[in-house]
């Protein structure tokens, strides 16, 4: 699967910033529509149209707060997983020098030795928490810990935790891929409207060079600079 690349933004106003300047400046247009499509025939019907459709369309996307705050909910849900299944790993770190005091061999067996190197890590914890599930589910090491107070399904927490974290993953990189699609999404979606706002600004330089109010009316920056806006092609 070929890897998203990040759309270019042709602007950099806000999107509100753009939306509400197209709306202003389509008003403009429709009231001197006549002078446009004199001097301009691609300025002609459906033009209007076609802009108003694609200030519509963008606006109507999900704004990056709403992808965010999906994306952050999937980042907290793994946090939350991770705690669960370091705190689950202490606890039989702590059963098993009470079932078997002294015994480090025991303690290596179960995974000790690996827990520091691997506690932070989303794809190693899992496996750490299923080799001890493993280990610890065989009887000459479970009946020890269930003796000393260990549950049963803290047993079965290990194996069932893995797999949320491995899940939790999944839900994660989607998570971080359908942002960047929505964004993608949406930043090709503003462009359109951009350009469409860039032409008829270009236009009205040469309709409306005798007359400095109008002129004015269509003068537009990219929101950090003043410098003069080029017509994208395509």
């Amino acid at each position: 699967m070929t890897r998203s690349e990040k759309v270019v933004r042709l602007f950099r106003k806000s999107d509100e910033e753009v939306l509400q300047q197209s709306d202003v400046l389509m008003d403009s247009f429709l009231a001197n529509k006549s002078q446009f499509v004199e001097r301009f025939s691609d300025l002609a019907d459906p033009f209007a149209l076609e802009w108003a459709t694609a200030t519509t369309t963008a606006r109507e996307l999900p704004s990056d707060y709403e992808t965010v705050n999906e994306q952050a909910k999937a980042t907290q849900n793994m946090k939350t997983l991770m705690q669960q299944g370091r705190n689950l790993f202490q606890a039989v770190m702590l059963y098993t020098q009470l079932a078997f005091p002294d015994d480090q061999a025991v303690l290596q067996l179960f995974g000790q030795p690996q827990y520091h190197g691997v506690r932070n890590n989303h794809l190693k914890l899992p496996v750490l928490l299923r080799s001890a599930f493993t280990q610890v589910s065989k009887p000459e090491y479970k009946t020890a810990l269930l003796s000393k107070g260990m549950k049963e399904a803290e047993i079965a927490l290990l194996d069932s935790l893995a797999e949320a974290i491995i899940a939790q993953g999944n839900v994660q990189q989607n998570a971080k891929k359908a942002r960047l699609l929505a964004t993608n999404q949406r930043i090709a979606a503003m462009n359109v409207v951009w350009k469409k706002m860039a032409l008829v600004c270009q236009c009205a330089k040469l309709v409306f060079q005798d007359d400095a109010a109008k002129y004015n009316l269509f003068l537009l920056s990219d929101g950090k600079s003043q410098a003069k806006e080029k017509i994208a092609n395509g």
